[in-house]
């Protein structure tokens, strides 16, 4: 840990209001200790005290803030967007000089709702169960591809095409696209801040292209669905047009990848819970559940509306807070033997897809996708375990992923 006077030499000033000794040298981007396990990074900042003070910028734009762990503690912020707002949290358009902000999630009530009600039905469990025969197809269309192999690579054979070819398809995007669009996403949200800025120019004048396209010729995909939304009775303008855009292909291509590279990892390391469920496949749905609960990606934000004091922490308008759901879904006060991964764990009343009116839109989708990707290689492929030697590292701040999972079976 370094003092206070070292960390202000080389960032921005600590806030006189911030107890030095909750000051602490933490950066998602190159955090040693959170690329070897950001899980057991979030417990023992969890065991550390209610919440550290970084002066480390967690995304493209931000600054230095709180970063809490503690379920009860991110719950109460989560769940108060009068007092926690999230509209100025990313400044993902304002980076590049534009006004737009991602919908629904930078915008506060009564805003968000208006949004998030337009929105909803598109994810509901009714449209999710419509798709689930083009999900399972091509699940199964990617593993059949590796018979005859013996190893792969996870994320780059599976767990990336799968997800991302099911919502190119919903956005009407080209699917001899994917490694372009895959590469750009990656560039936003795990690689540096001015990187960052190249990656969100770029996807901007990508989805610009496909908006004005959609707008002449329209389809039945996301992006007509975003050009033909009516919010108080008017058509949705230009700027929350791009503004829906961005945030559905954000969040379609990127958290469902990180949750498989985690799912797969354990279960290469843990052949006796793989046997398990191969020898009851009834136990997936709990199993996807619980593996969601131990192994969540997200970290979200929030911006202070006014002073106030939480798990008695005081924070101060204008403070800036990070909330890993990696650490609220492993507290051991809500959940016992946290870290362990009990696939009958009941209830399981997990913080992976957030809480209050930001909680995650598509986790329907999410869950199915998880679903069906465990039935299918559990049914079609033979046993795995990780590559003897692999590296394994976690990478990124906003949505946590592994650099990959090279397995290999008999």
């Amino acid at each position: 840990m370094a003092d206070t006077a070292t960390l202000a030499q080389t960032t921005k000033p600590i806030p006189a209001h911030v107890p030095p000794e909750m000051v602490m040298e933490f950066r998602f981007q190159d955090d040693a200790e959170f690329q070897r396990d950001p899980y057991a990074r979030f417990d023992a900042l969890r065991a550390r005290g209610r919440a550290i003070y970084t002066p480390f910028a967690r995304g493209v734009g931000g600054t230095g803030g709180w970063v809490f762990t503690h379920a009860e503690d991110i719950r109460t912020i989560m769940q108060d967007p009068e007092t926690f707002r999230s509209s100025g949290v990313r400044k993902t358009g304002q980076v590049i000089g534009d006004n737009w902000v991602l919908i629904p999630t930078d915008l506060d009530p009564p805003e968000h709702g208006k949004f998030r009600t337009l929105m909803n039905p598109i994810f509901s469990p009714k449209r999710m169960a419509l798709l689930e025969e083009r999900v399972r197809s091509l699940a199964v269309e990617l593993i059949e591809k590796m018979k005859g192999r013996s190893s792969c690579e996870v994320i780059a054979d599976f767990a990336r095409p799968f997800p991302v070819g099911i919502f190119l398809e919903m956005l009407g995007l080209p699917a001899d696209q994917i490694d372009r669009l895959v590469e750009i996403e990656e560039t936003i949200l795990h690689t540096p801040h001015h990187e960052q800025v190249n990656g969100i120019r770029a996807l901007r004048d990508y989805l610009a292209v496909e908006i004005e396209a959609r707008r002449k010729v329209p389809t039945d995909d996301l992006i007509t669905f975003a050009i033909n939304s009516q919010v108080d009775g008017r058509p949705a303008n230009d700027d929350e047009v791009m503004g829906m855009c961005f945030m559905l292909f954000l969040g379609g291509l990127d958290t469902v990848t990180s949750t498989l590279s985690y799912v797969f990892h354990y279960l290469a390391t843990n052949p006796d819970q793989q046997a398990k469920l191969r020898a009851d496949l009834s136990l997936i749905p709990d199993a996807v559940e619980e593996l969601i609960r131990t192994h969540a990606v997200v970290t979200t934000g929030r911006i202070a509306t006014r002073d106030v004091t939480v798990g008695g922490v005081f924070i101060k308008a204008g403070d800036y807070i990070s909330m890993p759901m990696g650490g609220a879904s492993r507290d051991p006060a809500e959940f016992e033997r946290p870290t362990e991964v009990i696939f009958e764990r009941s209830p399981n009343r997990h913080s992976a897809f957030g809480y209050g009116p930001h909680r995650c839109i598509g986790s329907h989708l999410a869950r199915r996708e998880t679903v069906i990707a465990l039935e299918e290689w559990l049914t079609r492929a033979p046993p795995f375990r990780l590559q003897p030697g692999a590296k394994i590292s976690s990478t990124g701040s906003g949505v946590v992923s592994l650099n990959q999972v090279p397995i290999v079976w008999s």
